[in-house]
C-alpha cells in the first residue's frame, strides 16, 4: 500500500451548534484501511465518526447530514443496510456519489454534519 503524507485538514470544524467532520475513512490505529468489505469499512467509518461526536458531546443521532462516497455502484445496496443498522429510525438528509477514492483499498468516505441540540 502507498504510504500518503498527513492531508491538511481538522477532524472537524465547529460553526455555531454546527460540527462539520471531515471525511473519515475506514482507517486502522495505523493509519491503513482496514476491512475487506463495503459492510466491515462502513462500520469502520461510522466508529470514527461516533468517535469524533462523542468527543464533542454528540451522538449519530445529533447527525443532520452526511455526504457519502462509494468506490462501486454495486455495493450501495450493502453498504445502506449497514448504515441504516447504525442509525436505525434516525434518518439525517445524505447524499450518496460514485467516486474513486485517494487511498487504495478504500471503499466508501463519509462526511458530516451534525448540530448541537437546543437546550
Amino acid at each position: 500500500m502507498t504510504d500518503f503524507p498527513s492531508p491538511h485538514l481538522a477532524p472537524f470544524t465547529r460553526v455555531g451548534d454546527l460540527l462539520l467532520l471531515s471525511g473519515q475513512l475506514a482507517l486502522g490505529p495505523d493509519d491503513r484501511i482496514h476491512g475487506g468489505t463495503i459492510e466491515a469499512q462502513t462500520d469502520l467509518v461510522l466508529d470514527r465518526i461516533s468517535m469524533v461526536l462523542q468527543g464533542e458531546g454528540l451522538t449519530l443521532a445529533d447527525v443532520v447530514k452526511t455526504t457519502v462516497w462509494l468506490v462501486r455502484t454495486d455495493d450501495f445496496s450493502a453498504f445502506d443496510r449497514t448504515y441504516a443498522a447504525r442509525f436505525g429510525s434516525h434518518r439525517p438528509a445524505r447524499s450518496t456519489v460514485r467516486a474513486d477514492l485517494v487511498l487504495p483499498g478504500a471503499l466508501v468516505e463519509i462526511e458530516a454534519v451534525a448540530a448541537r441540540p437546543k437546550p
